[in-house]
C-alpha cells in the first residue's frame, strides 16, 4: 500500500493464521498441485532467454516483493525484531505471522501495489496509454477489485489516490483532477503511491526509451503530480529499461544510476527544486543504508524518495532475492511498496530465474498473473501464439 505520506501503525496480533478466505482453489486463476507452470515453455522456446527472464523479473519481482512486504507492513522494527528476534533467519513465507492489516489479504497474495501495476499494464496494451482509460480502470477496480481472483473491492487504497479518484472531474480530465488536488494540498504531499506500480511502463516500452519516459510521466501524473513523484517513478524505468535490454556487470552499476539521475534531472528541469534534487540525489547515493532511511519513521513512511531508495537497495544487492527482502522488510513502515520496488528492480537486474521458485508458486493467483504476462507479452510481439502452444 502506499498512496500516504503519514500512515497510521497498527497493532499485530499474534495469532497462528486464520484464513477469512475460502479454502476453495479455482483452477483459471490459481495451479493445482504438480500443474506444469505456463512460463515454462516460454523458456524452452524463446530465442533470447536472457532477456525474457530479466522482462519477467521485473513483473515476478514486483508482484513477490509486495507480497512478502505486506507481512511487516506497518510494523515497526522494534514489533518486527519481537516477532523474528533472529534476523539471520529470514521472515517465513507465506507462513509469517499474520497482523490484522495483512489478513485482509489471501496467505502470499500481493496488495493494491501490483494491483495497480496489472491495471497500468492493462492500459497500455488495451488503451495505449491514454489516462482517461487508466482513470476508468482504476475507479473500477476501486469499487471492484478484481472479480476474476475473488476481489469485491480494490483493498489497500491509499488517502491520496482515493482523494483524486473522487475530486469531481477525475474520469474527464484525470491529470487536471490530479493537479488540482496537489495544488490544493500546497504542493506538499509526495507519498510512493505512483512509484509502485511504475515499472509496468518499463515493461511493456523497455524497447522504445522515449515511450517508457512519456508513458512513466503521464501514468504517474493520473493520481501523483508532484516532481518528486515523477523523479521516482523516472528514475525506476530509465534504470529498468536499461537492465532488460543489458546484462550489467557488477562494475557497471553505479555507472548506470548516475546516467539515470543525471538525466531524471534534466527531464524535470526547473520543475524539481533545488531542495527536492538534493534529496533525490541523497536517497540513491551508494553510501545510503537501510538504517537512513528510517523507514518506520510514522511521520514519513509514506514518501516517494524512501521507497525510490528501496528499489536502488536492491539493484545494488549482491545476495539472494530472499536475503535481500529480508533485510528491507525488517526495517517495517511500508513494506509491501518498498518491497514491490525493490523487487522489481532486483527482478530486472537478476532475472526470473533469480527468483526463489517454491516463493511464486506460493502466491495464489500467480496462474491469473501469468495469462495476464503472457497475454501481454504477445501483445508486444515478444512472443508468438505457436511459441505459447508449444
Amino acid at each position: 500500500m502506499g498512496n500516504t505520506c503519514n500512515k497510521s501503525k497498527k497493532h499485530r496480533t499474534e495469532v497462528v493464521y486464520t484464513s477469512d478466505f475460502k479454502d476453495d482453489i479455482d483452477p483459471n486463476v490459481t495451479y493445482v498441485p504438480n500443474e506444469p507452470d505456463l512460463l515454462e515453455p516460454l523458456f524452452v522456446n524463446s530465442n533470447d532467454k536472457s532477456m525474457l527472464d530479466r522482462l519477467l523479473g521485473c513483473a515476478y519481482g514486483q508482484a513477490l516483493g509486495d507480497a512478502y512486504g505486506l507481512s511487516t507492513e506497518f510494523e515497526t522494527r522494534e514489533r518486527i525484531h519481537r516477532s523474528y528476534p533472529d534476523a539471520s533467519i529470514l521472515i517465513p513465507f507465506p507462513n509469517y505471522i499474520t497482523t490484522i492489516h495483512s489478513r485482509r489479504w489471501k496467505r502470499g497474495d500481493w496488495t493494491d501495489d501490483t494491483d495497480q501495476w496489472i491495471l497500468i499494464l492493462d492500459t497500455l496494451t488495451e488503451g495505449n496509454g491514454d489516462e482517461k482509460v487508466f482513470a476508468k480502470k482504476l475507479k473500477r477496480w476501486i469499487e471492484n477489485g478484481f472479480r476474476e481472483v475473488g476481489d469485491s473491492v480494490g483493498r489497500g487504497l491509499g488517502a491520496n489516490v482515493q482523494q483524486v479518484v473522487y475530486s469531481d472531474g477525475y474520469l474527464k480530465d484525470p491529470l487536471k483532477t490530479s493537479e488540482m488536488v496537489w495544488e490544493r494540498g500546497n504542493r506538499q504531499a509526495a507519498p510512493n503511491g505512483a512509484v509502485m506500480r511504475c515499472s509496468a511502463a518499463a515493461f511493456v516500452h523497455y524497447n522504445d526509451p522515449e515511450k517508457v519516459k512519456s508513458t512513466t510521466i503521464s501514468m504517474c501524473k493520473t493520481t501523483h503530480f508532484d516532481p518528486r513523484c515523477i523523479a521516482s517513478c523516472l528514475a525506476v524505468c530509465l534504470t529498468i529499461t536499461h537492465l532488460v535490454k543489458n546484462k550489467v556487470n557488477d562494475n557497471e552499476i553505479e555507472p548506470l544510476i548516475k546516467r539515470v539521475q543525471e538525466e531524471t534531472i534534466q527531464i524535470l528541469g526547473d520543475n524539481l527544486s533545488g531542495e527536492h534534487r538534493e534529496l533525490f540525489v541523497w536517497h540513491i547515493d551508494p553510501s545510503r543504508t537501510l538504517q537512513d532511511l528510517k523507514l518506520d519513521d510514522p511521520t514519513s513512511i509514506g514518501f516517494t524518495y524512501k521507497c525510490l531508495a528501496s528499489g536502488f537497495y536492491g539493484l545494488r544487492s549482491k545476495r539472494s532475492f530472499q536475503q535481500t527482502l529480508n533485510d528491507l522488510i525488517r526495517c517495517g513502515g511500508d513494506a509491501d511498496t518498498n518491497g514491490a520496488v525493490c523487487g522489481t528492480m532486483y527482478g530486472a537486474r537478476y532475472g526470473y530465474k533469480a527468483l526463489p521458485a517454491e516463493w511464486l508458486r506460493a502466491m495464489p493467483f500467480k496462474k491469473w498473473f501469468d495469462q495476464k504476462i503472457i497475454s501481454c507479452l504477445t501483445h508486444m510481439n515478444f512472443i508468438t501464439a505457436e511459441l505459447i502452444d508449444t
